[in-house]
């Protein structure tokens, strides 16, 4: 599986790690498996981080559908989506704008800083989870 989540209990973020080769199929897998997730630990706030993604085999197709399924979050929780490179940033900013969200609360940015400034957050220590 290309993907794992991981949870940090003392700010309660929840993480999604893609890393290696990422298929469409995986992507909209690991959308419904966060929806538990976050049905279970009641997140503050949600990071998806892309930076050690290899290959991205998902069609825009695929983003549109998984864009468009209803969140796995409650309307108010802050989200962010690091992406360093520039075919990936573009990916997720159109996921960012097709899933119109509240304003402010799905956001792409370059940088782990950026999304945990964005969180207001210091450090974070994340523990893997099933």
């Amino acid at each position: 599986m290309p993907y794992h989540f991981e949870f940090d209990p003392a700010h309660r973020i929840l993480l999604l790690v893609y890393e290696g080769d990422v298929q469409g199929r995986e992507v909209e897998a690991a959308n419904l498996e966060m929806a538990g997730h976050v049905a279970r630990l009641k997140p503050a706030g949600g990071l998806a981080d892309l930076t050690a993604i290899q290959t991205f085999n998902v069609t825009a197709d695929q983003m549109r559908r998984v864009a468009l399924q209803p969140s796995p979050y409650p309307a108010d929780t802050p989200r962010f989506i690091i992406v360093p490179t520039d075919h990936l940033f573009g990916m997720a900013r159109m996921y960012e704008i097709i899933a119109d969200r509240p304003p402010e609360k799905l956001t792409v940015v370059r940088s782990w800083k950026a999304a945990l400034d964005g969180l207001g957050v210091k450090e974070a220590k994340f523990k893997r989870i099933d």
